[in-house]
């Protein structure tokens, strides 16, 4: 079961890269949220503008989301490492159980790490580290 870890490493590292780059589509409320409160919509005349508090609302749920985004794939691509570097089984079950929240490639991912991370020769793997000059 060992031989999975190099590939439960670079899945980590994909995973995590694409919900870096799903992020950035945050940036698209956070323009509408600037749109809505620009004076474009205000001087086009047709009907009554939106309300002032809705553009604020798009702009701080886009910046929250994208924080959010980031900070998710970041840590799956330290997850990765971790897996890489056999250090920090810990952390990686946790950032397991937060992908299993996304359906369905979080969730494969997810369940692939718990069944590999709860092998014994995994689990000796990760106690070798530990083990001074290990």
């Amino acid at each position: 079961m060992t031989k999975h870890l190099s590939t439960l490493s670079v899945l980590h590292y994909v995973y995590g890269a694409f919900i870096c780059v799903g992020g950035f589509v945050a940036f698209a409320l956070i323009f509408l949220g600037g749109f809505l409160n620009s004076d474009f919509i205000a001087e086009n005349g047709q009907g009554e503008p939106p309300p002032t508090w809705l553009g604020g609302f798009f702009q701080v749920f886009g910046a929250v989301l994208f924080v959010i985004l980031e900070a998710w794939g970041i840590f799956t691509i330290l997850s990765g490492r971790w897996i890489a570097k056999r250090k920090n089984k810990t952390g990686s079950t946790v950032m397991a159980g937060f992908n299993c929240l996304n359906i369905p490639f979080g969730i494969a991912l997810g369940i692939f790490t718990f069944v590999t991370l709860s092998d014994e020769e995994v689990k000796k793997e990760y106690d070798a580290q530990l083990l001074p000059g290990g």
